[in-house]
């Protein structure tokens, strides 16, 4: 679609919202990286309008649980709360086809930031402040002591449906900045990650154990019944549990493939021809058109976004 907004967006603040207790529609987009933004905006605004803006701004204390989602990847080498921040700026146009955001002033120890829409229309409260939510979140995970965020030089919105004049501003504020020790390199096969690149849960099982299967060997081709068998049931079974967990065995290899990929492309120098071999892609156009499809950089673009800080990391 042309116009489109972020279903991992719509997935984080669906996530927020269950586990507040609050029922959600089903997102049209499972599995896919993009909404219609008229299906996300009246999520927002429907919320906004029966619980008040403090329950989307609890989208912020969801960000560590999507940690190993290939978006994080591009946050992982920031040093400084400019750093955040500059890499939001920099991937946003991925994930909304007109909203962007740019910083109107900085200091050591805080930013003010702007919402705006490319085309002039616009955005409503609700949206306004889950893309704050989300960026109080993603600079509170990355290593900022004390942040806090305030919208029209108040400390919190009161009125349950705020105007949008008052939320396309907000300040966010720390105390200092620590970046996270010892993070885990993307190149590590490390765990089955938590969630998809759309978001989805891989906390079912059998979800889990063939989609470690896939990572472990991702150039292996199985049969469907292969892997059912190793998994101890009948195909039917599997694909009936999957199904119930909202996958399929395609959806979890295509999966893999992209979250290996990310590892790759984040964290080693490996080319990209092979980048995509190693992934289990069959050629080097599929890889490219699979990855962009999911992610939306192109890999190219990825590894040069997940990457931009390095060249900013202490030396020892």
């Amino acid at each position: 679609m042309d116009d489109f907004a972020s279903a991992l967006v719509v997935a984080m603040v669906s996530r927020s919202l269950a586990r507040q207790s609050i029922a959600v529609p089903a997102s049209t987009a499972v599995g896919d990286r993009t909404v219609d933004p008229a299906e996300k905006r009246a999520l927002l605004d429907g919320v906004l309008g029966a619980h008040g803006p403090a329950t989307i701004l609890r989208v912020a204390d969801i960000v560590p649980d999507f940690a190993d989602h290939p978006v994080a990847g591009v946050f992982a080498g920031c040093r400084t709360p400019s750093d955040v921040v500059a890499s939001w700026i920099a991937i946003e146009r991925y994930f909304h086809s007109r909203h962007r955001t740019r910083v109107v002033d900085s200091a050591d120890d805080r930013i003010v930031m702007e919402h705006f829409d490319t085309c002039g229309l616009s955005i409503s409260a609700g949206e306004n402040i889950a893309v704050a939510g989300l960026i109080l979140g993603i600079l509170r995970w990355r290593g900022a002591h004390g942040a806090v965020l305030s919208f029209d030089g108040s400390v919190s919105l009161t009125e349950p449906a705020a105007p949008a004049a008052r939320t396309h501003i907000w300040w966010v504020s720390w105390q200092g900045f620590t970046p996270p020790p010892n993070a885990p390199s993307p190149s590590d096969d490390g765990p089955v990650p938590a969630v998809d690149v759309a978001g989805r849960s891989i906390s079912d099982p059998h979800v889990r154990r063939v989609f470690a299967e896939q990572l472990g060997a991702p150039t292996r081709r199985r049969r469907a019944a292969d892997i059912a068998h190793a998994a101890g049931l009948s195909l039917r079974s599997l694909q009936r549990r999957l199904a119930e967990a909202g996958w399929t065995l395609s959806d979890i290899v295509a999966s893999a493939r992209v979250h290996l990929a990310t590892r790759l492309l984040a964290g080693t120098d490996t080319p990209l021809a092979l980048v995509g071999l190693l992934a289990g892609y069959s050629d080097q156009p599929h890889f490219q058109r699979a990855f962009r499809a999911a992610v939306g950089p192109t890999p190219a673009e990825y590894r040069r976004l997940a990457t931009r800080h390095e060249e900013n990391k202490p030396t020892t």
